[in-house]
């Protein structure tokens, strides 16, 4: 990436990253009219000193890595897999492929790894549906996981649930969608399953119970420790912006079906 481009995207990450861990204020006078020297004072003083024992940091470091350099890792994989062809560092190259996007890579590494011992492999099996969904193809991703569950009855994972539910909805199988995510929300952590079910029941004409569900997202996230409220921030802030747009309604009955809904870009928490 030209050094151009890497100055202002890593003003913009590390300016975002103080403002929602609470920085002083200076950081981000700094980080916005001392460019260069800002981030590198902002990773010496408020990073370094806690990556040791800190895994907010630590994950806050790979993040700016990635920033600056985005295929790293896909290129540190390759190589990898070049030197030992293995089918752990094909499903390893195969998900990163999925994280930047190139879901043809992607697919044919999956199915390499699928020969001879492999071919019912689950992860690699869970790998192919991941990259369906990616597509959008719902039809297909449903497939894919039905196709896992035959071959692996005992398999478990709480990601391949969620693309599950997911592609129910998209596919407009609202009642079972549904099911599924209420299903999740006895074991799936964090607030995601919770959210979705409550966007569902919106798009359903449930009014009363989504906010009734958006109103419990966003209390119990207030009510958790900072860890976790920076981890589900993104799903808190969907649930207080749709409370929001209720509130901001008229209360007289003709408006009760015209609440807009407020959703979210695809998330690929894939296992």
């Amino acid at each position: 990436m030209p050094l151009y481009l890497i100055i202002p995207a890593a003003q913009i990450f590390f300016i975002i990253h103080a403002v929602r861990t609470g920085r002083p204020y200076y950081w981000m006078m700094i980080l916005l009219f001392i460019p260069m020297l800002g981030i590198l004072a902002y990773i010496v003083f408020e990073l370094l000193p806690h990556a040791h024992r800190s895994p907010a940091a630590q994950k806050t470091m790979r993040n700016a890595q990635k920033l600056v350099n985005p295929e790293g890792d896909y290129r540190k994989l390759t190589m990898q897999l070049e030197n030992t062809p293995t089918v752990a560092n094909k499903r390893a190259l195969a998900d990163e492929c999925v994280r930047l996007g190139r879901l043809d890579e992607a697919e044919q590494l999956y199915r390499d790894g699928m020969a001879g011992i492999h071919a019912t492999d689950a992860p690699l099996m869970l790998g192919i549906a991941r990259v369906r969904f990616a597509r959008g193809d719902a039809s297909g991703t449903l497939q894919a996981l039905d196709d896992l569950r035959a071959a692996n009855p005992g398999f478990q994972s709480a990601d391949a649930h969620m693309i599950y539910a997911r592609s129910l909805e998209a596919l407009s199988r609202d009642d079972e969608a549904l099911g599924e995510y209420e299903a999740l929300l006895q074991y799936f952590g964090g607030e995601e399953p919770k959210v979705r079910r409550a966007l569902l029941l919106q798009k359903m004409g449930d009014g009363r119970a989504a906010q009734d569900a958006f109103a419990d997202i966003k209390r119990s996230v207030e009510r958790a420790p900072s860890f976790y409220r920076r981890n589900q921030r993104e799903w808190y802030q969907t649930a207080k912006q749709n409370l929001k747009a209720r509130a901001a309604l008229p209360a007289w009955p003709k408006c009760r079906n015209r609440i807009p809904l407020i959703r979210l870009g695809n998330h690929h928490k894939s296992g």
